[in-house]
């Protein structure tokens, strides 16, 4: 069996039967780095995609970020695994464009933190820590903010 579909499957089995819920759709827009709007035949979803957090568009490397998932999503046809609802409404999701899981790429190519706070796959941990190693995208960086730090100062 395919790895990447063991580990869709494992996530589906482990997410309560309340929220667990899987649709395909196009994408309309991306938001950010960790956030984009599909439609799904007549309906339209907001997705922010689950167990990572992007830089804030006005952060440093949040345009790369946005870049990124353009890049991934634009044109093709995602498949949401929706995990969670968050307080704003959002559908918090993993995303495949065929098999790729494009919240675990962005993690690697280091676009990408890992939400720890939120974190259902530990083995994304092993993904930043091998970006962070090879100094790739966000990584690059001699001092890097992570997105909740960045959100918490600009509330000050």
């Amino acid at each position: 069996m395919n790895l990447p579909i063991v580990k869709l499957f494992v996530l589906i089995t482990l997410c309560p039967s309340s929220v667990a819920e899987t649709f395909e759709g196009n994408v309309l827009h991306v938001v950010d780095g960790d956030t984009l709007t599909l439609s799904e035949g007549d309906d339209v979803h907001r997705i922010r995609l689950s167990e990572i957090d992007t830089p804030e568009m006005d952060q440093p490397w949040g345009r790369e970020a946005k870049a990124a998932l353009i890049a991934k999503v634009y044109g093709a046809a995602i498949k949401v695994v929706v995990v969670d609802t968050d307080r704003y409404g959002r559908k918090v999701a993993k995303i495949w464009v065929g098999e790729r899981d494009i919240n675990r790429e962005l993690v690697r190519e280091g676009h990408a933190w890992v939400y720890e706070r939120y974190l259902i796959d530990k083995t994304l941990l092993d993904d930043q820590a091998t970006a962070k190693s090879a100094a790739v995208g966000l990584w690059r960086r001699i001092k890097v903010i992570p997105p909740w730090q960045w959100r918490a100062r600009a509330a000050e």
